[in-house]
């Protein structure tokens, strides 16, 4: 042996099981920092995916410049694309049609198809004024292929004749509006919007830009603005996509950056409070050996010095097992998103690395061990030689004060005692304990995040509309028997609506829109009901519901008179519901009833919209199938495009901020587990002379429950009051920042906690207590 670092692996072969714990402390800490930061980079990395599939992969967008200046800034060296892009008839509002269907059309060059909206499914982008790419959906519907002509026909009964060059994708605004698409040349758009209008071309034309030098966009959008004078209103920011990239000035983007600090600094926080309390065990259970040490020469910095090199010994192997454990997690994840979301994580990697969740684990682990090391190897260097020579290495600190068996019986009271025994040793347990509530009360927040920011499908959402373009009860009934009949198909219901119908109401004269339900639709409502009988509405005459307004003054009991067509009739309100399917429209009232209530009122029979809910296995197919059945008198609205980008954001956003909050409920699991199991087993010694003494093993069970369960009290309490203090502030800054919520205490994230502590306290003391029910007193007086 050249030197006291020589004793490192002799100690840890020698020590291998009381080791064992500090390594896997060391490995928890390493893989809940690799997790968290790999999750949220495949977090960040997805949303940019679906931010650039779903509005474009440009950073801003600038409107009345002329085409020299976007030359000039396409020119720019941070600038890799400029690309036009104009719009006509985007809603189908202005009559342009295609086979006497409404087509939207679009202009631009071809960056804009290849690199900015990525919308190119086959044949190439055309290349001539009279050329002319064509949606999906007017392909299959049209049965159109390359070359073909086509014809668009203007509001004034011009037409333009144009040879497909190829096919783009189908948007969700085309497929919900049940509209063709068409894309053209810069040039041939500019041809037939002159022809329609005399407004200069700079006007609608919008220049999105994508910058080639990510490192400050800020900076040169600003530069940009400044040299060519753009005010606020002619440059927009895709400020979603700017924001996930981190290039946001956006305010509400800063108090996201901002939790995000405050997260990070929790996270760092946890894994040094869990290492420091593993080690701390570690240092007192072997101070006979670090006293003998010092017997043999070493001075208390060589002790030191040991104690950090024995620290970094076990980093060698456990860093890299929590980075590879955090890894593995991620690329679970992701795949599991891929499988929920194809359409816009189907293009993750399915092994991506994520370089700066290896780059965190490794330096937080590094530094979460080395700030952890500190105390106890000052601890360890202070152990005298004597007191290690004399075997009385692991004895309690000098007692001051009895324990107090006022209140509990001798063994519950000294369990409480020597829990507080030692006050740096308990506040570093309490600490340890507190900080994981922290994390998680501090975590949960991002739930109400995600609520706001994401809107889940509602039970009524549906799949296709069968929709009557003039509003008007003209949708056949029978479609819905028809419908039912095909397994493609697996709901089907329909309403009718009666807009701006003129009602008098104590005494005033009011505007409503009455709207049917049937069953189901009554069925999914009742989560919704604010008072009264949703029954009572569905099966009686001339009653109805009315949907919760601000400035709607109707209530629960009130019989109003509506006039239809000439006629009146009373309807007594019998219920309020909190939410419907339907928009607000400012001033007008939803009233809703049963069917036989508004054909008995009105005298229709058909539909205004059939909604459709398809079974999982139904093909394109079965949806062109239901497209003939129904004809194309009516508006066939596509929402599944729609759906799937809800869907798919909702699973994002839920699969890693529920993974999150799981993530750290077991971290907390095992660290309070490893917490307890370390102190008792540091304590061995103690627990030994007291089954000397007399103290039977479920009396010496009761200290160990007794001692456990003050530091999870203790823990719970601090913990708690923290959490709830941190979950207030990260809330005012994330919702009521945004969105005006007012913070209440999060009760059931602070029940689902305090449930998970008192687990890991019941798992942590059963296999000590074992332990001790099982080992001669002789064996736990001489443990080493």
């Amino acid at each position: 042996m050249k030197s006291y670092l020589d004793l490192v692996p002799i100690s840890a072969k020698v020590h291998r099981k009381q080791n064992r714990m500090s390594i896997i402390c060391i490995v928890l800490a390493v893989f809940l920092v690799t997790a968290i930061f790999g999750m949220a980079d495949m977090f960040i990395r997805g949303q940019i995916l679906q931010a650039q599939q779903e509005n474009g992969n440009w950073h801003i967008g600038i409107q009345n410049i002329s085409d020299e200046d976007a030359m000039l800034i396409s020119s720019r060296p941070e600038v890799a694309t400029v690309a036009d892009y104009g719009t006509l008839n985007f809603r189908g509002e202005q009559e342009y049609t295609l086979h006497g269907k409404n087509v939207s059309i679009c202009g631009g060059n071809e960056s804009i198809v290849t690199e900015i909206f990525n919308v190119l499914d086959e044949g190439t982008f055309p290349k001539t004024e009279n050329e002319a790419m064509i949606s999906i959906n007017a392909k299959d519907t049209l049965k159109l292929k390359i070359g073909e002509q086509i014809v668009i026909t203007t509001p004034n009964g011009t037409e333009f004749s144009y040879i497909i060059s190829g096919f783009m994708k189908n948007s969700a605004n085309l497929m919900r509006e049940d509209v063709y698409g068409v894309f053209l040349t810069t040039d041939g758009f500019r041809t037939i919007y002159s022809n329609e209008t005399d407004v200069n071309p700079s006007e609608y034309t919008m220049f999105f830009v994508l910058f080639d030098n990510k490192g400050n966009i800020p900076k040169e959008i600003a530069e940009i603005k400044e040299q060519y004078g753009l005010s606020d209103k002619q440059v927009t920011e895709n400020i979603t996509l700017l924001g996930l990239m981190g290039q946001s000035d956006d305010s509400f983007m800063a108090q996201v950056y901002t939790v995000a600090i405050i997260l990070f600094f929790l996270v760092l926080m946890a894994g040094v409070l869990m290492i420091a309390s593993s080690m701390n065990t570690n240092v007192a259970q072997r101070t006979e050996f670090f006293g003998m040490v010092r017997c043999i020469g070493a001075t208390p910095k060589q002790v030191m010095q040991l104690v950090r090199k024995e620290v970094m010994n076990w980093c060698r192997f456990a860093i890299p097992l929590g980075v590879i454990g955090g890894m593995v997690l991620v690329w679970v994840l992701c795949f599991i998103l891929r499988q929920l979301s194809p359409q816009y994580f189907g293009g993750m990697p399915a092994f991506s690395i994520s370089y700066p969740s290896i780059i965190a684990g490794i330096v937080v682990g590094l530094l979460t061990v080395l700030l952890a090391a500190r105390s106890p190897a000052k601890k360890a260097s202070k152990v005298s030689p004597l007191v290690a020579v004399s075997g009385n290495a692991n004895d309690l600190q000098p007692v001051k004060k009895a324990a107090n068996t006022k209140f509990f019986k001798i063994d519950t009271s000294l369990g409480i005692h020597h829990a507080k025994a030692s006050k740096k040793n308990f506040i570093l347990m309490i600490s340890s304990f507190s900080i994981s509530i922290i994390l998680f009360l501090a975590f949960s927040v991002t739930i109400d995040f995600m609520n706001h920011t994401l809107t889940p499908l509602q039970p009524w959402t549906a799949d296709i509309s069968v929709i009557s373009p003039e509003d008007t009860c003209s949708v056949k009934a029978e479609f819905i028997e028809e419908l039912q009949q095909n397994p493609a198909v697996k709901n089907v219901y329909g309403r009718m609506f009666a807009y701006n119908v003129p009602v008098i109401v104590n005494g005033e004269e009011k505007v409503v829109d009455l709207i049917s339900y049937e069953d189901m639709q009554f069925d999914w409502a009742k989560d919704y009901v604010l008072s009264g009988s949703l029954e009572k509405a569905q099966s009686e005459s001339n009653t109805g519901l009315i949907v919760f307004e601000p400035q709607n003054d109707i209530e629960v009991g009130n019989v109003i008179t509506l006039n239809l067509n000439g006629s009146q009739a009373d309807m007594e309100i019998v219920g309020m519901l909190s939410d419907c399917p339907f928009n607000n429209r400012q001033d007008v009232g939803k009233l809703i009833c049963s069917e036989d209530t508004f054909r008995k009122l009105t005298g229709e029979t058909d539909y205004s919209i059939i909604d459709i809910q398809l079974s999982q296995n139904a093909t394109e197919n079965d949806v062109n199938e239901i497209h003939r059945l129904v004809g194309s008198q009516y508006t066939f609205s596509d929402e599944r495009m729609g759906n799937s980008n809800t869907r798919g954001a909702y699973y994002c956003f839920g699969l890693f901020i529920y993974g999150f909050l799981v993530l750290i409920a077991l971290i907390t699991l095992f660290n309070i587990i490893n917490s307890i199991a370390m102190s008792v087993v540091a304590k061995m010694k103690q627990y030994g002379v007291f089954r000397a003494i007399g103290l039977s093993n479920r009396q010496l069970a009761k200290m160990i429950i007794a001692e456990a369960s003050t530091y999870a009290i203790t823990g719970t309490i601090c913990g708690s009051v923290l959490g709830i203090v941190c979950n207030k502030i990260l809330f005012s800054k994330l919702i009521t920042y945004k969105w005006g919520d007012a913070w209440s205490v999060p009760l059931v994230q602070l029940g689902i906690i305090i449930v998970v502590v008192a687990i890991a306290v019941i798992l942590a003391v059963r296999n000590p207590i074992k332990k001790l029910e099982k080992t001669s007193i002789v064996d736990i007086i001489s443990v080493q």
